[in-house]
């Protein structure tokens, strides 16, 4: 695995941000190799079926739609035959494929500073979804939520994402980290030797989202790496390339939301707090957008429901107690009115 300090931002100085929607081709830039390696076909003309061209793969700084990144797995997967290419993908990605925002992680002081750095400043890397870090009762649980609407290869994406931060955890705790639970949203595959064999740790599947789980005393371990001046260097110029993106208020308020949506913590004076806003102010802001915060977590609970129905055997009743809905009847009567159709029709249909 290449050394993120040995990548540093000074290596590049044409590091760009995603636009909105998109996430930066690094972390998927061994698709080309991989379809090589397993696939019949060209590769330029598999990723041309997406609308893709070879030699945007060249540049880990151009991004790509998130969409079409589920799209693209989507299609590898049918390509090469193997159902967790995902989790392939995710392995070829070592912390030096994050861009610039991943070395937060190698000059902070700590574990913890580190993650947290990285999830305050991810928009640099992507703008589909968001890592989140947890601790209570003495473990750590580090996870990734996808906000924008999408609706193909979203259990690749997380297989991937979570292969990932495994490497980054690897990288920056040390070769001998080894997590308590692996977490993922979706069914177990028929083959879970793949997922064993890298992970070598419990692994559950059809969990209430995708995160790595460890003992948090790790969040207080020093880094070998840790220099300060590099760290605020880093931290400069992050801030000077996010006062330039277009982040507007629906996507921050987006970024914030998928997570708090699962934890049932989206009460409009919880949401206002995360935002350092008052509940009234927040109510106008979203009112000047044309919408309501329950417009919004109604959206995002419809994109979660959506995702378990078809990628998961999680019961309709455990989705609808995962989403916070009193019972089933109230969860399956918001489902058909934002469908057409009942949870379980929809899910007969689109798995």
């Amino acid at each position: 695995m290449t050394s993120l300090a040995n990548k540093t931002v000074k290596d590049n100085p044409t590091i760009r941000a995603p636009g909105p929607g998109c996430v930066r081709i690094g972390p998927v830039a061994a698709v080309p190799a991989l379809l090589q390696t397993y696939a019949d076909e060209p590769v330029s003309q598999i990723l041309a079926e997406v609308g893709l061209d070879l030699e945007l793969f060249d540049d880990p700084e151009n991004d790509i739609p998130f969409t079409t990144v589920g799209r693209l797995l989507n299609l590898c997967v049918k390509r090469t035959g193997l159902p967790h290419f995902g989790l392939l993908l995710g392995q070829q990605a070592g912390p030096e494929t994050l861009g610039q925002f991943g070395e937060l992680a190698i000059y902070a002081p700590n574990v913890e500073s580190a993650l947290q750095g990285m999830i305050l400043h991810v928009c640099t890397n992507d703008r589909g979804g968001v890592p989140t870090l947890t601790s209570i009762k003495g473990a750590a649980k580090l996870g990734y939520a996808i906000y924008i609407p999408m609706h193909e290869g979203i259990s690749q994406i997380y297989s991937s994402s979570i292969t990932i931060i495994y490497n980054l955890l690897r990288s920056i705790c040390g070769e001998s980290f080894t997590a308590t639970e692996v977490r993922f949203s979706h069914s177990q595959p028929d083959d879970i030797k793949p997922y064993e064999s890298f992970f070598q740790a419990p692994l559950i599947f059809e969990a209430d989202e995708d995160a790595i789980v460890f003992p948090d005393h790790i969040l207080k371990k020093s880094l070998p790496g840790s220099n300060i001046e590099q760290h605020n260097d880093v931290l400069k110029r992050l801030t000077t390339i996010e006062s330039e993106m277009d982040i507007d208020f629906l996507e921050q308020l987006h970024t914030i939301l998928r997570p708090l949506v699962v934890s049932q913590c989206s009460s409009p004076e919880h949401v206002a707090s995360m935002l350092s806003l008052h509940p009234r102010t927040l109510n106008r802001r979203l009112e000047n957008h044309g919408t309501t915060l329950r417009d919004i977590v109604g959206d995002i609970r419809y994109e979660i429901a959506k995702q378990l129905l078809a990628d998961s055997r999680m019961s309709v009743i455990a989705i609808s107690t995962l989403l916070g809905y009193a019972d089933a009847s109230v969860f399956t009567r918001a489902f058909r009115r934002w469908s057409g159709m009942t949870p379980s029709a929809w899910r007969m249909q689109n798995r």
